[in-house]
């Protein structure tokens, strides 16, 4: 089995024991663990229980050396695991910060991003900066079969988790399939129920893409990030069960917020 993961770190964020349990104050000296590991598990602890909170700054190599006595050389081993553990990132000329909590997506489902975030615990809520009719693009239209120039509904949503805006949508549907979209509020109803539940149009597979970007300053704007940040962007064609497309969509992900894993299995020979 094939497993795609972009890395990031997973913590019990709900523990009820959340902000109670005891920090590591001392090294094992005499253990067989080394010391560059403990430190790690000692600050990967003050961030799980939020004695390093997101966005903070991180004591720097010469403070930590100094609270565990032992040389940079040891705490530059202990930051290397945080950093590639996605806990912690670097900016040239500012500092080390604590990176915010990522969302974790496993991607074997045919879900939407309000179903994604309900199960993981998050409230989910969309603007929508825009609904309307045009015609497709050829794109669109080889996405769609429809011939170019048919005319289609564009959806430009902002998605956000506990009122964080965490994705940019774009999507394209078929008009001839769902007639009148235009005058339902998708800002409280969830696309993929509203063409069930409206139209009869059950998603049964997609074909999905996922490729690494650099957000523009449009995107960077609805998303609250800096131009040019990392960003995630999903490519899914939605299909139904007599492989009729039905949604063309573009997804943009804020990449220091999201995680997607994605699970394949061998076909059997």
């Amino acid at each position: 089995m094939t497993q795609i993961q972009i890395p990031c770190y997973q913590s019990d964020w709900s523990s009820p024991l959340y902000l109670k349990k005891p920090m590591p104050t001392t090294l094992l000296r005499n253990s067989q663990i080394p010391l560059h590991t403990q430190i790690t598990e000692a600050l990967r602890l003050q961030i799980q229980y939020a004695e390093l909170k997101a966005g903070e700054n991180f004591p720097s190599e010469r403070e930590l050396a100094e609270r565990y006595g032992v040389s940079r050389m040891t705490v530059r081993q202990a930051l290397r695991h945080l950093r590639q553990e996605g806990l912690i990132y670097h900016e040239r000329g500012v500092g080390t910060f604590v990176s915010s909590r990522k969302i974790d997506v496993h991607t074997r489902n045919l879900s939407g991003f309000s179903e994604e975030m309900v199960s993981l615990g998050l409230v989910p809520s969309s603007r929508v900066l825009q609904l309307r009719r045009e015609p497709a693009g050829e794109k669109i239209a080889d996405d769609l079969d429809l011939e170019t120039g048919a005319e289609v509904f564009h959806l430009e949503r902002l998605r956000l988790a506990d009122d964080e805006p965490m994705a940019f949508e774009s999507t394209y549907l078929p008009s001839a399939l769902c007639p009148e979209l235009d005058t339902i509020d998708l800002t409280k109803n969830s696309l993929y129920k509203v063409l069930v539940e409206n139209y009869n149009l059950q998603m049964h597979h997609a074909a999905e893409s996922l490729e690494a970007a650099a957000a523009s300053r449009f995107l960077a704007e609805q998303l609250g990030i800096k131009t040019g940040a990392p960003v995630l962007v999903v490519h899914r064609v939605v299909f139904t069960e007599s492989n009729q497309p039905i949604e063309s969509a573009h997804t943009t992900y804020r990449a220091d917020r999201y995680r997607a894993t994605f699970y394949l299995s061998k076909n059997a020979l």
